[in-house]
């Protein structure tokens, strides 16, 4: 597959919402049910297992809402969500699905509560990130890099949603923190930034979903 970039990716996403009528929920949808299958092929015995899921506010999150929400109903209460603030989550999609997933009865916790588990040790866990999507630039600060920090040593097995958390889709650049995966599911085409600069070093297997983007569409920007 050809990579592109995240302002290609966020065209090819906005035109099959805006020209096509497939929604956003639709996508994410299956966006997260792509990375739940992606745990959970990984995983032949979930005894003594325990899966973090790391949720963000914008639609990466929504994803992660998804994932949980499909894990817990598969593996039940060895799925722990970690989450912002309510009043935090983006409206429409990432919200939708956050009630959803809080509705299933899924364990849910603050971010901030995710810092203390790490300091107990993660070693055997598996930990799902869902923080900062494709569009992010910059550095990663506060909370966020505090938990890419503790992650990155505690010996998890780490998932990302659609990019490492930390890193710049499109030129593989990462300031400050960054998680480092050994998975990366990311959705439609793969993007530029997971074979430059840093990419390489912390995207892991890359598994390219699809999440029912028109095939005539995406062939535009090949």
């Amino acid at each position: 597959m050809v990579p592109v970039s995240a302002e290609k990716m966020a065209e090819i996403d906005l035109r099959a919402q805006t020209e096509y009528g497939i929604s956003q929920e639709a996508l994410m949808e299956k966006a997260g049910m792509a990375v739940a299958d992606a745990v959970l092929s990984d995983i032949s015995r979930l005894q003594g297992l325990e899966i973090l899921i790391v949720c963000g506010k914008g639609n990466n999150g929504g994803d992660g809402y998804v994932a949980a929400r499909d894990l817990f109903s598969k593996a039940g209460d060895i799925v722990k969500l970690y989450t912002p603030e309510v009043e935090d989550i983006r409206d429409g999609a990432a919200l939708t699905n956050f009630k959803r997933a809080v509705n299933s009865g899924i364990a849910v916790s603050r971010l901030s509560s995710l810092l203390s588990r790490l300091d107990n040790g993660a070693t055997g866990s598996i930990i799902i990130d869902a923080l900062l999507g494709t569009g992010y630039r910059g550095a990663m600060t506060g909370i966020y890099s505090d938990i890419a920090e503790k992650v990155n040593s505690s010996g998890a097995r780490v998932y990302s949603v659609d990019v490492p958390s930390g890193l710049n889709a499109t030129t593989g650049e990462a300031v400050g923190q960054c998680f480092n995966a050994c998975k990366t599911i990311t959705f439609g085409l793969p993007k530029t930034g997971f074979y430059s600069g840093t990419g390489p070093k912390v995207c892991g297997e890359i598994i390219v979903a699809d999440i029912g983007f028109p095939e005539e569409l995406v062939k535009e920007f090949l």
